[in-house]
This record gives C-alpha cells, structure tokens and sequence, in this order.
C-alpha cells in the first residue's frame, strides 16, 4: 500500500513539474519580444528568461530574436543621440508594460 501511495505521489509531482515548465516556455513570438526587452533595456533583466527558452529553438527564431535585440540596441542609441524625439518615452513604456509582462 505505501508503495502505491508513493508512486501515485511521483506521478503527481512529476505531472505538476511538467506542467509547469510547459507554461513557463514561451512562443517564438514571445522569445522574440524578450529578446527585443533585453536591446532597450541594456543590462541582463532579461537574459534569464531568454537563455532559459533559447534550448530548442529553431535557427529561424534565434536569427530573429538576435535581429530583434540588436535593431533595439539601435534603436536605444539614437534616442540617446537625440534623434528621435519622444523615443525615451516609448522606450520606458515598452520596458514598463509589455516587457514587465514577459520578465517573469
């Protein structure tokens, strides 16, 4: 009898951990937009949430996501250039709304 109890306890708490890395991966879509997070904000916030999703993706998506981060970091240096007006400002509303969504 315990060692039935015990197994229907592996089974449930290896379901429960299955379960929850599967809600942790994110889509491609989504990798893609932690990777963009992680070009305007400029630091490692987001690199733990990247590298943990990165195992197993496509080429295509990591080609993509490296795009993403790099048209970014651009994106953040002509605004600290001046070049684009109102461009702090979106930045920190991306960084503060959609990316704060996908930090974990």
């Amino acid at each position: 009898m315990r060692t039935l109890a015990a197994i229907l306890v592996l089974a449930v708490a290896s379901g429960a951990a299955a379960s929850a890395s599967a809600q942790t991966r994110l889509t491609d879509v989504q990798f893609v937009k932690v990777a963009r997070c992680a070009g305007l904000a400029g630091d490692d916030r987001f690199d733990t949430v990247y590298k943990a999703n990165e195992k197993g993706r496509s080429p295509f998506a990591i080609a993509k996501a490296d795009e993403a981060r790099d048209s970014a970091a651009r994106e953040v240096k002509r605004v600290q250039k001046g070049r684009t007006p109102g461009g702090q400002e979106r930045i920190d509303a991306e960084l503060g709304g959609a990316c704060a969504a996908l930090k974990g």
